[in-house]
C-alpha cells in the first residue's frame, strides 16, 4: 500500500509544477502530520519557503529535516545559507560547518563560508575556503573571482595575477571583470 505521507509528498510537487505554491506549503505539512519523520518533506517545505525568501520559516523547517536526519549535508548547507540571508553569520558558519563534516566536498559550503569571512573581513580565512571551493570546483569562476578579491584586499598582487591567468582558461568575462577591478594584467593575458 502505497503510504499516505508519499501521496501528500506527491501532490505538493504537482501543485509546485502549478505554481500554486500555498496549496505545496499545506500538502508538505500534510505528509509531514502523516509521518513526522519524513525528512525529505521537512527539508523540501525549507527550500519552497526559502525560494518565496521566507527564510524565518525555512529555517525552522531546515532544522526540522536535521532533527530526523542529522547527518544531511545538503540540508546543513540549505539551513546554512538561510541563516547568512538573515544575517545570522554565526549560525551560518556553524551550519555551513556541519555540513562540511558530513561531506567535505560540498564546495558551495565551503563557499558560504567565504563568503560570510570577506564581508567581516576576515580575508585570511576568506581565501582558504574559496581556495577549497576553487579546488572542488576547478571551472566555478565565481570562487575563483572570490579568492582574488579576498587576495586582492590583502594586497597578494602576485596571487590576483595568477588567478586571472587561470580564470582566463575559461571565463573571459569574469578575467575582464577581475582586470577592471583589481587593475592588474598578467603576462600573455589581453585587456579588452
Amino acid at each position: 500500500m502505497f503510504l499516505r505521507h508519499w501521496i501528500y509528498y506527491y501532490l505538493a510537487r504537482f501543485y509546485l509544477m502549478l505554481k500554486r505554491h500555498d496549496e505545496a506549503v499545506e500538502a508538505y505539512r500534510e505528509a509531514l502530520a502523516a509521518h513526522p519523520r519524513f525528512a525529505l518533506a521537512a527539508s523540501s517545505l525549507g527550500f519552497l519557503y526559502a525560494t518565496r525568501e521566507r527564510y524565518a520559516e525555512a529555517a525552522e523547517a531546515f532544522r526540522e529535516a536535521l532533527r530526523i536526519n542529522p547527518g544531511d549535508a545538503d540540508v546543513w548547507f540549505d539551513l546554512g545559507y538561510v541563516e547568512q540571508q538573515q544575517s545570522l553569520f554565526a549560525q551560518a558558519l556553524d551550519s555551513f560547518r556541519s555540513a562540511v563534516r558530513f561531506n567535505p566536498t560540498l564546495d558551495r559550503a565551503w563557499f558560504g563560508m567565504g563568503m560570510i569571512y570577506s564581508a567581516q573581513r576576515d580575508y585570511p580565512n576568506a581565501v582558504d575556503m574559496f581556495r577549497k571551493a576553487a579546488e572542488l570546483q576547478p571551472m566555478n569562476p565565481h570562487a575563483f573571482y572570490e579568492l582574488a578579491k579576498a587576495h586582492f584586499a590583502l594586497n597578494n598582487l602576485d596571487q590576483v595575477r595568477k588567478i586571472i591567468k587561470r580564470v582566463s582558461d575559461f571565463d573571459p568575462e569574469v578575467t575582464q571583470q577581475l582586470i577592471r577591478e583589481t587593475g592588474q594584467l598578467p603576462e600573455g593575458v589581453a585587456r579588452r
